[in-house]
């Protein structure tokens, strides 16, 4: 409930893409933890609309929490409500903490150093809900290989690039028996999702067209140059190639 000191403004419009970031928390969330907060607008949002009780807003930079904390307070809402906290990734919070935790706008790479990182805070969260920017296969993964659920994912496009959010938790809220927790993911489900491709949707279908429209030109400018002996640089572009054909099948 909120507290009879605070002035609400009302409801925050946020971005697409913050909207369905939104969506994907759930309700009745006791307490929230927003990874790289920035200007602090989800929390507040999710605070107004009574979706949740406590927001704790986390970023590596002063700067950003300063604003947050000024967005908040112009919103009405409370330090006790609205808190903020200097933190690199999920090293401020501990386990259990948090009902829900968020963790956007950073690429896959940094995401999976920070999940590693704060393993043991994640695990107990009832929900993550991540939105990497890059690498999701990577992310991917690693959730697989440290045994988190999708449980859901969306999509939605903005300002001409393609997001993707998935929800997860991890299996052990299930079973305790953490050592059956780990599973993997083909090539498709890495690429795409698991859930995603099996909701087929216009918007999904759209983003795998563009996807593997991405991975024939990269193909196409591997080849034309001179390959350095060790690894090849294409076999990513190749599965990614290989996989979108797969889902996409005659559409192709």
């Amino acid at each position: 409930m909120i507290d009879k000191n605070e002035r609400p403004l009302g409801r925050v419009k946020l971005s697409e893409r913050l909207t369905v970031i939104a969506g994907m928390c759930g309700e009745k969330i006791r307490t929230l933890a927003d990874v790289g907060c920035d200007h602090g607008w989800l929390g507040i949002s999710l605070l107004l609309e009574e979706r949740v009780t406590h927001v704790i807003g986390m970023d590596l930079r002063e700067g950003p929490l300063s604003r947050a904390r000024e967005n908040a307070a112009a919103s009405g809402l409370s330090t006790e409500r609205f808190e903020t906290r200097l933190s690199d990734g999920l090293d401020a919070l501990n386990p259990g903490e948090a009902d829900v935790i968020v963790m956007a706008g950073i690429g896959g790479v940094l995401m999976c150093r920070l999940l590693t990182r704060g393993i043991e805070v994640a695990k107990k969260a009832s929900r993550l809900v991540l939105s990497p920017q890059s690498h999701i296969e990577s992310v991917r993964e690693l959730l697989a290989a440290e045994g988190f659920s999708v449980t859901d994912e969306n999509m939605c496009r903005e300002s001409g690039k393609y997001y993707t959010v998935m929800s997860v938790h991890h299996r052990s809220l299930d079973d305790a028996r953490e050592e059956t927790c780990a599973y993997t993911l083909s090539d498709e489900e890495l690429f795409f999702g698991p859930v995603l491709i099996k909701k087929g949707e216009p918007l999904f279908k759209e983003y795998v067209h563009a996807m593997g429209n991405k991975a024939k030109k990269r193909l196409s400018e591997i080849n034309r140059k001179n390959r350095e002996e060790g690894e090849d640089p294409a076999e990513h572009f190749e599965k990614l190639l290989a996989s979108a054909k797969k889902i996409l099948g005659n559409e192709t």
